[in-house]
């Protein structure tokens, strides 16, 4: 009788132990999961709104097309009349 109450108490202390465990271990888990995915989020609204920006700056830029359309000379480092 001894032996047999000494397995079930350490069965029982187990599967105690196991859904303890699982519960603690899925709490931590899902706190971390909402921490890095709110992090996550805010990373990818701050790389939205860093492009949004850009675009605002290269659109308000009024020389950005006479640069690269409208200069036939842009790349010539040599004058062609020179002796």
């Amino acid at each position: 009788m001894g032996n047999t109450k000494l397995i079930i108490i350490a069965i029982l202390a187990l599967v105690i132990g196991a859904v303890a465990g699982y519960y603690y271990g899925n709490s931590v888990a899902y706190e971390k999961g909402v921490i890095d995915g709110r992090q996550t989020l805010l990373d990818e609204q701050k790389a939205a709104e860093e492009t949004a920006l850009k675009k605002i700056q290269e659109a308000a830029n009024p020389f950005s097309d006479i640069e690269n359309k409208a200069n036939p000379f842009k790349d010539v480092y040599t004058n062609p009349f020179a002796q």
